[in-house]
């Protein structure tokens, strides 16, 4: 005897259930496997990687001159050139662009790292908005672009990861350990720029701050680089102001090492200074 419809349906609901908590036990007992990840989109993406921007100002359009022929602006513009042109050529697609007084550095993530300078010749603006942004090559490890940048007082140095975009202030000329796991920095500036010593280590491509000296402002003194005398040990110059009794109107120099210990990085002089007048 055939049976009926309204007898079939509490079996069809027991058999489901039993599936349904028997492909749970199932999955219960298989290990999670997380999703592949995003394939990665490389260093200059293709197609025109500016589009979308922030339209650029009036002073930014294309072959506006930074300077007059035989000033500072139009050296800096030259070295630049040649710098994107060597960048360029070298291989890696880097494709580094520049459109008047705008400088677009391509990243990794598909949106490129700008930099707008501010020339008061072409925009009208006052003399003490000066900016003036200039790609100045590649890294050792070709993974960072570096920037120079000169303001109406002062100047600095930027690092910009070709990865992310990641953009560091590194305040003077970096120099690489033999490794290439550590960078130094001295600079010597008794105005507006940065004075002291920085180290900062090479992390998988992100670089983190490690030591950080800056002279009191009494008794000023400056730092600046030798030489790296082995992969923990940088050779310094210290320089200081005479003091009035012993070198009065001259300076005082000595050798000072700054050295790594474990995770620790000290600076010291290691000779006694001598006046120089």
């Amino acid at each position: 005897m055939p049976m009926r419809r309204s007898a079939r349906l509490p079996v069809l609901l027991a058999l489901l259930a039993a599936m349904t908590a028997g492909g749970a036990a199932q999955a219960q007992n298989q290990p999670y496997k997380p999703p592949p990840p995003a394939r990665p989109t490389g260093i200059a993406p293709k197609g025109d990687f500016t589009k979308g921007l922030e339209p650029a100002r009036p002073e930014l359009d294309p072959g506006q001159a930074a300077g007059s022929e035989g000033s500072d602006e139009a050296f800096r513009a030259k070295a630049e050139a040649d710098a994107i042109r060597k960048a360029n050529l070298g291989g890696g697609h880097v494709l580094i662009k520049r459109a008047g007084s705008r400088l677009m550095l391509p990243t990794g993530s598909g949106r490129p790292e700008v930099f707008d300078s501010v020339w008061p010749n072409a925009s009208g603006n006052n003399e003490a908005a000066y900016e003036d942004y200039r790609f100045d090559g590649l890294s050792a490890d070709r993974e960072f672009f570096i920037v120079r940048a000169t303001f109406y007082e002062g100047s600095n140095v930027y690092w910009v990861s070709r990865k992310d975009g990641t953009r560091y202030t590194m305040h003077g000329e970096v120099r690489p350990s033999p490794d290439g796991r550590f960078l130094v920095m001295a600079n010597a500036s008794d105005s507006h720029d940065f004075n002291g010593i920085m180290v900062w280590e090479n992390v998988a491509g992100r670089l983190v701050e490690r030591f950080r000296h800056t002279p009191p402002l009494e008794g000023i003194s400056f730092y600046r680089f030798m030489r790296w005398k082995d992969a923990r040990t940088v050779e310094l110059e210290h320089t200081a102001y005479g003091d009035e009794i012993t070198c009065r109107g001259g300076t005082q120099e000595a050798l000072a090492l700054l050295t790594r210990d474990g995770e620790q990085w000290a600076v010291k002089d290691v000779t006694a200074s001598r006046c120089k007048r």
